[in-house]
């Protein structure tokens, strides 16, 4: 049965690899399979080396079989947990069919809009995160139980723990939010038993490090991957949090809090039927969902917060007296589903993408069936990249089989033409978004590729993700570009940079300069042709600025205002002085630039003093 409800809940909307933002990145994950990179050495990302088993397309066999494999489990440990949490008040044949529409149901709201080029194509199943939900209902079936045995609680906090460590190895913070519930369960069926949270623990530890190995990584470079994921987590906090919160986001704001406060209430009350111990693990799983929901508010994120919502609803034994309000609860959840995820269009979509899944699992297993239709599907996906991509011979020809680094983040176009990859150590800058990773970028881009090909920005200067100016969201990276790379040529919106000898000079301070917010100030001119201008802004931050821009709610966020254009401003990098004047040597590419006043802001002021920071003005030569 539960095999029955994975394949018949199993849509796969992009088998063929896709071009844009999110399916780079996944294309990214598959190419470190496929090419055997190192993570922590060579390679760091918010997944790891696991990762490739979160994507339903065919980028090599291997990749597609065992992501096939993986997702079929996900989906039916999900249809069994929610049975047994059934199974515990109900019969089993009713049980049975209220896991199969509750799959059904959850399957389709974590389908996501990723940012790829056009239709069902950006329709991606969150298996991660349905993994964590799946992790939150085994939880809750000892929670609810009157009386579990022991070896049931150990047995299921080992396994939960073991699954944490696979897990992480597949998407960093699922894998922890999960060993939080194993532990969590753990904790509330009995603080005392310390064994068996010390075995928790240890499946956990002992489980990342086999899944490690077997993943084809040496464990000398786990504890390297372990400092930069958290890393990447730490500023995707503040760099990638939607600040402040649109409108039409209130309805899911006014539902969330709603929902805590009922768990709370009810929590006080206290009741015979629902467990207090129960109640808390729900409100722990809702508050892990929330973060994901409302760190970057995104219809298809608050959705993991709605799963948490339904699954909580209908495993709950509610008492007769409360029905009611279940029902009011339901419609209100449906009503704010309908809302958020794009009205009815959005929700047919996924309704013909559920109806189809049927079909396309059988023509998926088909398709493994023979080895050839995969590749067959493979070459044809490459050349309809290719096709999207154009990118020049001259420049495939120029590359042939030297290594090559695509920026900002069109990784696709490495798998597409069949390019020897070798990419800085956070592949995508856009998530390079602390001191520590720009560093490592700026490093592993100077020691590394022959070539970088640029995937050149609409706009001038550069203009990345959530309007970031692109030279100050990696400052590090760009100087490294622009100091040991020369521009090969530019054709069809590409840019090629062969890799040279340094030919940069030091820093030499030119000026500082103090700022208040709405008062632009002058940038230096350079003193040469051949001389780039940099600026480090040191910024006085209130509490409210370091903890409500996304850390805590996404509130607000840092702005900076380059003549009288209004960009994000990533606050962590933005000590590391930038490029804000550039040399001819690389006009019209991503680097060009040529400001003339700067000044920070806040897209919102929380009743706070308006931005002050300290502005100091370099100057650096940039030899041909």
């Amino acid at each position: 049965m539960a095999v029955i409800a994975a394949v018949i809940f199993w849509p796969q909307p992009s088998v063929d690899p896709s071009v844009g933002l999110d399916p780079s990145w996944q294309a990214g994950l598959a190419l470190a399979r496929i090419d055997h990179i190192a993570w922590g050495r060579e390679l760091v990302f918010t997944y790891g080396p696991l990762g490739f088993l979160r994507t339903s397309a065919y980028y090599s066999f291997e990749q597609s079989l065992l992501a096939t494999i993986c997702q079929v489990i996900i989906i039916a440990a999900l249809f069994l947990g929610i049975a047994a949490a059934l199974r515990l008040r109900h019969s089993p044949l009713t049980s049975l069919v209220g896991a199969f529409v509750l799959t059904g149901i959850l399957t389709v709201l974590h389908l996501g809009h990723g940012l790829a080029f056009r239709g069902f194509s950006s329709l991606e199943m969150m298996y991660p995160e349905l993994a964590v939900l799946a992790a939150f209902v085994w939880a809750s079936v000892p929670l609810l139980q009157r009386e579990p045995k022991r070896s049931t609680v150990f047995t299921t906090c080992a396994v939960l723990g073991a699954v944490a460590g696979f897990q992480l190895l597949m998407k960093f913070n699922t894998g922890l939010a999960i060993m939080v519930i194993a532990l969590a369960t753990s904790v509330l069926l009995g603080w005392k038993a310390v064994g068996r949270h010390c075995a928790t623990v240890a499946a956990f530890a002992v489980s990342t490090l086999i899944w490690w190995v077997l993943a084809g990584q040496r464990p000398g470079d786990l504890p390297s991957w372990l400092r930069g994921s958290a890393a990447i987590a730490s500023g995707y906090t503040d760099g990638m949090a939607t600040a402040p919160l649109p409108q039409w986001a209130l309805p899911s704001v006014v539902l969330s809090l709603a929902w805590m406060g009922g768990l709370c209430v009810m929590f006080v009350r206290g009741g015979h039927e629902i467990p207090r111990r129960y109640l808390v693990l729900v409100v722990l799983a809702s508050l892990i969902a929330g973060k994901a929901a409302f760190g970057r508010f995104e219809p298809w994120h608050f959705a993991i917060l709605v799963g948490v919502i339904v699954v909580a609803l209908a495993i709950t034994p509610w008492p007769r007296a409360r029905r009611r309000t279940l029902v009011v609860i339901a419609l209100a959840v449906a009503l704010v589903v309908v809302v958020d995820l794009g009205g009815i269009p959005a929700l047919s979509d996924r309704g013909v993408l559920a109806m189809q899944a049927p079909v396309q699992a059988v023509d998926r297993i088909v398709t493994f069936a023979s080895p050839g239709h995969v590749q067959q599907k493979i070459e044809q996906a490459k050349a309809r990249q290719r096709a999207l991509y154009g990118i020049p011979d001259r420049f495939i020809k120029t590359i042939g089989s030297s290594t090559v680094h695509v920026d900002p983040h069109e990784i696709s176009a490495v798998w597409a033409y069949d390019l020897a990859w070798r990419p800085t150590l956070v592949f995508q800058t856009y998530q390079a978004l602390t001191p520590m990773l720009d560093a490592l970028n700026g490093e592993s881009l100077t020691n590394g590729p022959e070539f970088v090909l640029s995937r050149l920005s609409p706009a001038s200067p550069a203009v990345g993700i959530d309007g970031r100016l692109g030279v100050q969201e990696s400052p590090l990276y760009s100087r490294a570009l622009l100091c040991n790379y020369t521009l090969s040529g530019i054709e069809n919106r590409w840019a090629l940079f062969r890799h040279t000898a340094p030919h940069c000079g030091p820093l030499t301070k030119l000026s500082e300069a103090s700022m208040r917010e709405d008062h632009a100030v002058p940038i230096p001119a350079p003193s040469a042709p051949d001389r780039a201008v940099l600026v480090g802004i040191d910024l006085d931050q209130t509490f409210a600025d370091r903890y409500f821009h996304g850390k805590i709610a996404p509130l607000s966020t840092f702005t900076l205002v380059v003549d009288g254009v209004t960009y994000r401003l990533i606050a962590k990098n933005a000590a590391e002085p930038f490029l804000v004047n550039t040399p001819a040597s690389v006009a019209d590419t991503n680097l060009q630039i040529h400001a003339h006043t700067i000044g920070v802001g806040r897209t919102v002021n929380l009743n706070e003093p308006s931005v002050t920071a300290r502005l100091r003005f370099y100057e650096m030569r940039v030899g041909p």
